[in-house]
């Protein structure tokens, strides 16, 4: 087993690696970024102002260079790729400057060694050498100048780039800034994480408590007026779509009956019975087709064990009714639930943006979505490097527990 999980957590990084770097060539080649709303606002812009007026708009030469190089457009795609991964230094501190007649210009930047304060850099050109010095002329490690030309400049003095580099990446545990709030990824995923770990967790654990005991009771009383109700109940609620019967539920139970509250969720402000209180009718809703398709697996699995030889064999020996289905046929009846376990962590961990939509509730499934609608490029990645992460854990714990629950699954290399 031990064995079994090493060469498993060897393969997460390669296959973390493919499904980031597909998405990241995505965000580089899909039209609506940054780049492309800039330069919507220009041309809005535009419209306002003379014909004769100079573009001196949000996407103006300058702005659009700022732009590339703040999102990392202006590197290849692999380097780029590679800076957003943490395993190349990039810019992570940089501003423009421009020379004067005598080749000089005076750039303040952010203090690397004294956090939330600045130092002013002098720059100069020597012999086309470009050299960088404190105040009191001595020089600072990992700080350079290069030159930084716009295309059609309309300004003559050379336009000077003074970076630092540094590893600020994803194995750093930065994602970079979001685009339409400026605010770092990552504290915008965990200002949410909390909620949807909230719903995620509930959710698990309610479909598997419910819906295991409610399989069984149904495969115990097969063909009885209990198993054919709840069947065709369970039916009627899978054939639901969950944001259908969200939308359902809000209108009747919270808007007509005024019992459970209308949208929001404030998770800082809420007490805990204010949370269970808001928790109702949008866990009910996102957990729902799990729960169906959970009840329906262990009715269905452990009607197929009772009706097998090694039962019909356990009940010739004279073994108990309740020893039989409990601790043989419904362990392996559990086999096809424990193999979903894993990919289903991942999916209530992300939420369903479609109920948090509805509901308005500010998790990771909304984050997304906006993500998407906005085009901010930089919180999709930091969301589905969370996703990714979940989901290639979660194979692994779903593994983990066929063999919890399958004697005779054994990880070793005769296997």
């Amino acid at each position: 087993m031990r064995d079994y999980v090493l060469r498993r957590l060897l393969l997460v990084p390669l296959t973390f690696v493919g499904i980031t770097f597909v998405a990241f060539c995505f965000t580089r080649f899909v039209p609506g970024g940054p780049i492309e709303q800039a330069l919507a606002e220009r041309q809005q812009a535009d419209r306002k102002r003379s014909a004769a007026a100079r573009p001196t708009g949000p996407a103006s030469p300058e702005e659009l260079d700022n732009l590339k190089r703040r999102y990392g457009f202006d590197r290849p795609l692999l380097e780029a790729y590679a800076i957003w991964l943490g395993v190349v230094p990039g810019p992570a501190d940089w501003t423009t400057v421009r020379l004067d007649k005598d080749g000089k210009a005076e750039a303040e930047v952010a203090d690397d060694l004294n956090p939330g304060q600045s130092f002013k850099l002098n720059v100069s050109q020597n012999k086309q050498a470009l050299e960088l010095a404190t105040a009191d002329g001595k020089s600072r490690p990992r700080w350079y100048a290069e030159n930084a030309p716009l295309p059609d400049d309309p300004e003559k003095a050379p336009r000077i780039l003074v970076y630092r580099k540094a590893y600020a990446g994803l194995l750093q545990a930065q994602l970079g800034d979001s685009t339409t709030s400026d605010k770092p990824v990552w504290e915008e995923i965990r200002s949410r994480l909390t909620l949807s770990a909230w719903f995620g967790g509930w959710s698990l654990l309610l479909a598997y408590a419910v819906s295991i005991p409610l399989g069984v009771a149904k495969a115990l009383k097969r063909d009885g007026w209990f198993d054919r109700g709840s069947s065709q109940l369970l039916f009627v609620l899978y054939s639901i779509p969950g944001f259908i019967l969200a939308v359902a539920m809000l209108q009747f139970l919270c808007f007509q009956l005024g019992w459970f509250p209308t949208k929001g969720f404030d998770w800082a402000h809420l007490g805990w019975a204010g949370r269970f209180h808001h928790t109702v009718v949008p866990l009910a809703c996102e957990m729902i087709g799990a729960f169906t398709a959970l009840t329906l697996f262990t009715r269905n699995g452990l009607l197929d064990n009772l009706a097998t030889d090694y039962v019909r064999t356990a009940k010739a020996k004279g073994l108990s009714h309740g020893r039989i289905v409990f601790v043989h046929a419904l362990r392996n009846s559990l086999i096809p639930l424990a193999a979903t376990f894993g990919g289903n962590l991942g999916f209530f961990l992300t939420g369903s943006f479609l109920i948090e939509v509805t509901f308005n509730i500010p998790g990771l499934g909304l984050l997304g979505y906006d993500s998407l609608v906005h085009r901010d490029f930089p919180v999709f990645l930091g969301l589905l490097t969370l996703s990714s992460l979940a989901m290639l854990l979660g194979n692994i714990v779903s593994d983990l527990c066929v063999a919890a629950v399958d004697p005779r699954i054994r990880f070793d290399k005769s296997a």
